[in-house]
């Protein structure tokens, strides 16, 4: 750009400089800039003392010759200033633009709005600006690498943190697992289940830590999978009954029977928002207090309540109690000790859910929070929670109890009306009944002296749970919180009646199966024998086809109540199979079997393809046990098997490089059986990596990943992280066909990986 005449401008600047005040007044009180500066709370006086006005002394000092173009020191510091507070270029440039026209209009009011001092001003801007701009952009950009290292940062300290309180944690379950399998005290059995169950939230909860993409990027998946609300809702609870009874809350609940066995939602996070819930409640409860837990589902949406009698939240506080903890730091906190980084989090969840969080509260009289979440209701897999029939004929008798008392049972209540049960309210412990029911913090020591003398049937409905009538046989314990599952347990144990539903955590695992027969489709042998001791460990018959092509005459020749189908196999996948299989159906209109996909693809959005491509239900590997139980309990009948003592574990495994103990946890298999699976793994991948090196050395990139597929997927089902993982990195590479990736260092690196776990 060729320099303008500036003699006009030079001339004119003492009339430029006697009109500051109010070229600096019409720049900062524009209304664009007053909203720019609101934006990043800047007080425009704050702006015209500190900034503004040295600005201009600036601009006149280039006038005069005095100053450079582009290095306004002013403009450094005003852009250093504002790049935290996310300054973008428009409205920098708006900024450069109103101040060039605040002077321009002070040339119009001194009458000396000649064509060249138009055009000396114009460039002595344009070129300003430019400077002005590329500084901006070069500390923009160094704000984003420090966010970048910052990132970094964040991301290597949760990596490593998350592994860190895995490995405790993998010890902490594997212990309790063998625990399980060897006990037979019900009550430990509880507390085992207890533990096992919290441990497995907290190792999803490390899972989704160590997804760092989505904590970068403010990502959240929902990830839907069926569940029963009444074992997941009445776990949750029990965790929380431990820090109840430290304070001496007592913990009621109502779980709706009515609500279907199975719904489709997030219950990690459903639970999650629960936990927190209560978390709270106990935490501004006052000791001997009471808090009452609520599920219900109507029209598919699911409305879970947790209602204390605390202290209470102010008006003024429930508006900002779900604000993000730097704004609670400044109400909250001081008011309620802490509350509001949880409930934050806990109303983002319940909005990517598609739900909402309600709040109800009197400040000194307590707190009702709602959480309303839509889901997908399955009416066709159902199982009775509580068998009312196995009661038709029994004659309970409720002792009558302090009316102060009386909110301890109104949930028991609601359910004995909901099941129709014939409860008569009595005086004394010696009035004709099959069956007396009495609340201990009632009961005196000579009616209970009766009970025990005259070997009177009873249930002790205690405040929690203790060993008073542990050796009493006659009498038998039942603590709060009160669900349909406890209830009937409690009820059958002291009548003597056979139950006939099976809870899902019972603690009995030897006991526990289920009827059907199973077609698998899976070419891995290790995997193979793996699904074999499942289903025989579940009583279940099965046929196993090693490609897509022997499953679909499998199932054309007999009928099968379940499929599990590996989606990659040689001849035809299972993805090819499934189709074909739903064709045949179709052709011959014979009533659909259910299909679930069994495969090592674990990757964002996998599910939900596999759903797509016809498939029923979704199994990642590595197998997880609960996993496998929830897709029978939909699907298959239950039943209950020979009970068998479990067989003596061995204290030293001879494999130096495997944890025995761990694999026994997850497997949930004796250690026997673990290592004759071991046994076939071994060989199948001796056999599997002389096949790799050849198809690496004629770089046969189908067959590269086809291999890579296999040794992945058996080698997640026993653990081997690391194996696994570097499998899945020569698949996605062959799968893309990139010749230069260094097939033959990484196959080196896995090989020596697998002898490691085998010297």
């Amino acid at each position: 750009m060729p320099l303008p005449d500036m003699s006009h401008l030079v001339r004119s600047k003492e009339r430029l400089l006697s009109e500051k005040d109010a070229i600096l007044h019409e720049w900062v009180e524009c209304e664009l800039c007053i909203s720019i500066l609101e934006r990043h709370e800047i007080e425009p006086d704050f702006f015209r003392i500190h900034y503004a006005g040295s600005v201009y002394d600036y601009f006149m000092g280039v006038v005069a010759g005095n100053m450079a173009i582009g290095e306004c020191p002013v403009i450094a510091d005003l852009i250093d200033y504002l790049k935290n507070k996310d300054l973008r270029a428009d409205e920098l440039f708006a900024l450069c633009t109103h101040f060039k026209r605040s002077v321009l209009n002070a040339t119009y009011r001194l009458e000396i709005n000649t064509q060249p001092i138009f055009n000396a001003i114009s460039y002595l801007f344009d070129q300003n600006f430019a400077s002005v701009l590329k500084l901006y952009t070069d500390t923009i950009y160094q704000k984003e690498q420090e966010a970048l290292n910052a990132s970094k940062a964040k991301e290597y300290f949760l990596s490593n943190m998350s592994h860190e309180i895995r490995t405790p944690l993998n010890a902490i379950l594997g212990f309790v697992s063998l625990l399980r399998d060897e006990t037979t005290n019900p009550r430990y059995q509880q507390y085992l289940d207890i533990i096992s169950n919290s441990g497995e939230n907290l190792l999803h909860i490390i899972n989704d830590i160590l997804d760092f993409s989505k904590l970068r990027s403010g990502e959240f998946t929902v990830d839907p999978q069926p569940f029963n609300v009444h074992d997941e809702i009445s776990h949750t609870m029990e965790l929380f009954v431990p820090s109840a009874n430290s304070k001496s809350i007592t913990l009621t609940s109502f779980i709706d029977p009515s609500i279907p066995y199975e719904i489709i939602a997030d219950a990690l996070r459903i639970k999650q928002i629960v936990g927190n819930f209560l978390s709270n409640a106990i935490k501004f409860s006052h000791p001997g207090g009471a808090i009452h837990v609520e599920a219900r589902c109507n029209d598919g949406i699911l409305i879970l309540s947790v209602k204390d009698h605390g202290i209470g939240i102010s008006v003024g506080d429930q508006e900002r109690i779900f604000d993000a903890f730097s704004q609670a730091q400044e109400g909250i906190v001081k008011v309620n000790e802490g509350t509001g980084l949880g409930l934050s989090i806990c109303k983002q969840l319940a909005v990517h859910m598609g739900g909402t969080i309600e709040l109800e509260s009197i400040t000194g009289e307590g707190s009702i929070f709602n959480l309303k979440i839509p889901v997908i209701v399955n009416r066709e897999s159902e199982v009775i929670k509580f068998d009312a029939s196995l009661f038709a004929d029994t004659r309970f008798g409720l002792l009558t109890y302090d009316s102060s008392e009386s909110y301890k049972l109104e949930s028991l209540q609601r359910y004995w009306d909901h099941f129709g049960l014939n409860i008569q309210l009595v005086t004394t412990v010696q009035e004709e009944c099959d069956l007396l029911i009495f609340l201990e913090s009632s009961m005196d020591d000579e009616k209970r002296e009766i009970i025990i003398r005259n070997h009177i049937p009873s249930v002790a409905i205690l405040d929690f749970l203790d060993d008073r009538y542990d050796t009493i046989e006659t009498i038998v314990p039942l603590t709060f919180p009160i669900y349909c599952t406890k209830l009937q347990s409690v009820l059958s144990e002291v009548l003597g009646v056979n139950q006939s539903y099976y809870p899902i955590d019972n603690g009995a695992k030897g006991k526990r199966g289920f009827v059907g027969k199973i077609l698998v489709a899976e070419d891995n042998i290790a995997n193979q024998e793996l699904i074999k001791i499942i289903l025989e460990k579940y009583g279940l018959d099965y046929i196993i086809a090693s490609n897509g092509e022997d499953a679909l005459n499998s199932y054309r020749a007999e009928h099968f109540d379940l499929i599990f189908m590996d989606e990659q196999m040689p001849k035809m996948n299972g993805n090819e199979a499934t189709a074909a299989i739903l064709e045949y159906e179709k052709e011959t209109l014979r009533e659909h079997t259910p299909i679930v996909a069994l495969t090592a693809n674990v990757i964002k959005g996998a599910r939900e393809r596999s759903i797509q491509n016809g498939y029923d239900a979704f199994l990642g590997k590595p197998i997880v046990m609960r996993e496998i139980e929830h897709v029978f309990e939909r699907y298959l009948i239950p039943t209950l098997l020979p009970w068998r003592e479990p067989i003596a574990s061995k204290t030293i495994s001879s494999r130096s490089g495997i944890d025995m103990d761990h694999l026994k946890s997850a497997l949930m298999l004796e250690e026997e059986q673990i290592e004759h699976l071991l046994k076939i793994y071994h060989h199948k991948m001796e056999h599997s990596l002389q096949e790799f090196y050849g198809a690496i050395k004629n770089k046969a990139y189908v067959d590269i990943a086809f291999i890579a597929h296999a040794i992945k997927g058996s080698s997640a089902n026993f653990r081997f992280e690391e194996l696994s993982r570097l499998a899945n990195v020569i698949e996605e590479f062959a799968v893309s066909e990139d010749e230069d990736f260094d097939y033959l260092e990484a196959y080196e690196v896995l090989r020596s990986e697998f002898i490691k776990k085998f010297v």
